[in-house]
């Protein structure tokens, strides 16, 4: 709830800070041009559902978490295209599996890169509905994922990672925007160990809140 609330606090300062900062003597930003963006996400929870013949069938709840990724783009009218780099963390929360389970320590990693592609959708104000969608790889990597008395799980997985993302982004200035949106992920089936037994994992998907900032050369 802190985070969500958080986030809508967000949403409102990029409201305010588009309307009071805009300067009305210029226009929108570059109509082409190169531009950087960083962009923090608070990532939901999710769950990792893992099988193996020797084992009973598992969820591993993990926490909220956060990632943040970097990018270099392009926009050409009304389309962008950009390079993104990320990183995030999610620690885990629980395991259930038939018979028993309970709270676990541990946490999984992920970082890799993808190519993304945004429509700005256009509009006579300064703030812009966008949708877009990126494509690229991942390692996703269980780090002492562990319940007591039992033994740790490890993985060290390169996914194919997929995104589909949407929001509102809002000019301070001819160079600089904000940007409220939501991002779905999706990852690839995934391979772990658990004291000596494989498992496998069905594939994940994670919903995050992004709040970012892009400035234009």
């Amino acid at each position: 709830m802190k985070i969500i609330a958080a986030v809508t606090s967000g949403f409102c300062i990029l409201l305010m800070a588009a309307g009071l900062w805009a300067d009305p003597g210029k226009g929108d930003t570059p109509q082409r041009g190169f531009y950087l963006s960083l962009t923090p996400s608070a990532v939901f929870s999710f769950t990792v559902e893992t099988s193996s013949p020797a084992l009973s069938p598992a969820k591993t709840d993990a926490k909220w978490g956060g990632d943040i990724a970097g990018a270099l783009g392009y926009r050409y009218g009304d389309v962008r295209v950009e390079g993104e780099i990320l990183y995030g963390r999610n620690s885990v929360d629980r395991i259930r599996f038939s018979g028993g389970g309970g709270e676990m320590s541990g946490y999984y990693d992920l970082w890799g890169a993808t190519v993304n592609f945004f429509y700005d959708i256009p509009t006579s104000v300064r703030f812009r509905p966008y949708v877009g969608a990126g494509l690229g790889g991942v390692i996703f990597e269980a780090h002492d994922i562990t319940l007591p008395g039992f033994p740790p799980t490890h993985g060290r997985n390169r996914l194919f990672a997929y995104k589909f993302m949407a929001g509102i982004s809002g000019a301070l200035t001819d160079r600089w925007r904000l940007l409220l949106g939501y991002r779905l992920m999706g990852l690839g089936g995934q391979d772990y160990e658990t004291g000596g037994t494989p498992l496998h994992g069905d594939p994940i998907r994670t919903h995050a809140i992004q709040v970012g900032v892009q400035y234009y050369f």
